[in-house]
């Protein structure tokens, strides 16, 4: 039930009153709309609960990055029913190259096949093309996305939203998917403890190079990483590493002066660039609150819980393995304290997992040490992955 203060009047009705506390999970209020809060929408409206999300954006990001579709996320996208639309929208691929900065082949890391015979192993994809599929896809399963509304307060006794400018929701469960910095969540679990991680990656989209045709990790010097990864046929995706303070400036000049001051590979891959072209200077985090993510009728999930760090693809397969489970969990019509129990037996050890392991990958990146096998730390992160949340 939506109310419009200022009228009075029902703008949207949900037939019943709130839930008390054992009730079944029927009416769900997310609170962000991004990857995460877009896919627990998806999952939860595919399992027949009512969903409406809440996203102080007034139009969907276009940030100039990408998003590589590694395995295990794009079975849980095939398990969403978007994992097709996603292959067509992307480029589709087999294979991680991992090489120097001359951009010779050291060797050559595997992707299994987790989404079915149907699917590629792993798909590379604009981030805006990916949300755009996963918004359309919401809306098509009766989803209601309400965009620049900015939520100011959520009770988690009643599972009451409320919103600046009046309006207020009543949910028998609440979704905090409004990322790392979310006050919600700060106010709901207390501040999250600070990561140990110290350094941020440069976004930055690229026309495809002829030879791109899978994703390709390059390990150099010391703080001298970057991941180029194709995501259509004309485009592809960059991240590089920054270890440098963030005082300077954060365009495609300063982007493109750093891969100039690298080796004869990415130096190729500046040329490519559009210095003049969005880029995007994001700072690596790494934290992870303590279990359980939940008060009363209100559930943290996504970065708002975890913030699992890049190495891996596993930041963004970690959202969505929330999405999935939350969704089989509605499914299952339990009531809400049986629901957020189940969903912390099942999240917050596996997660706790990779967080640890992508953590000391994270850290390789910048300062490696030889006590860091970083071929082994990928084997662990594939078996822990290969089987479904």
């Amino acid at each position: 039930m939506v109310v419009d203060h200022a009228s009075g009047e029902l703008s949207l009705g949900i037939s019943g009153g709130r839930s008390a506390a054992g009730a079944l999970v029927r009416r769900i209020v997310v609170v962000g709309g991004g990857i995460t809060g877009l896919t627990c929408a998806l999952a939860c409206a595919r399992a027949g609960a009512h969903v409406e999300v809440i996203e102080a954006h007034a139009s969907a990001t276009r940030l100039p990055a990408h998003i590589d579709v590694v395995p295990n996320l794009l079975r849980d996208l095939a398990r969403l029913g978007v994992a097709q639309a996603c292959v067509q929208r992307g480029f589709a691929y087999s294979g991680l190259s991992v090489v120097d900065e001359r951009g010779d082949e050291g060797f050559r890391l595997p992707t299994p096949s987790l989404a079915g015979p149907q699917l590629p192993p792993a798909v590379g994809i604009a981030l805006a093309d990916l949300l755009d599929l996963l918004e359309g896809a919401a809306v098509r399963s009766s989803v209601d996305v309400h965009r620049g509304c900015t939520v100011s307060r959520v009770d988690s006794e009643s599972g009451r939203v409320i919103a600046e400018d009046g309006r207020v929701w009543e949910a028998d469960l609440v979704l905090i998917a409004a990322g790392a910095g979310s006050p919600l969540a700060s106010a709901l679990l207390g501040p999250a403890r600070p990561g140990v991680l110290r350094h941020a990656w440069w976004h930055a989209l690229l026309p495809r190079p002829p030879w791109l045709d899978r994703s390709t990790w390059m390990a150099g010097s010391v703080g001298r990483r970057l991941l180029l990864v194709p995501i259509s046929m004309s485009r592809a995706g960059v991240a590089v590493v920054s270890t440098e303070e963030a005082s300077g400036p954060t365009d495609g000049y300063a982007l493109t002066r750093q891969l100039k001051s690298w080796g004869s590979f990415p130096r190729r891959i500046a040329a490519a660039i559009d210095p003049s072209a969005p880029v995007v200077l994001h700072r690596v985090t790494s934290w992870l609150r303590d279990p359980p993510w939940h008060r009363g009728a209100v559930l943290c999930v996504g970065a708002s819980a975890h913030v699992i760090a890049p190495p891996f693809g596993q930041s963004a397969a970690q959202d969505l393995e929330d999405a999935v489970v939350l969704g089989e969990l509605a499914a299952a019509g339990l009531d809400r304290p049986r629901l957020l129990r189940q969903f912390t037996e099942r999240r917050s050890e596996r997660v706790r997992c990779l967080h640890e392991l992508t953590e000391r990958a994270a850290l390789w990146t910048t300062q490696p040490e030889p006590a860091t096998d970083l071929l082994q730390l990928a084997g662990e992160i594939d078996r822990l992955v290969a089987t479904p949340a």
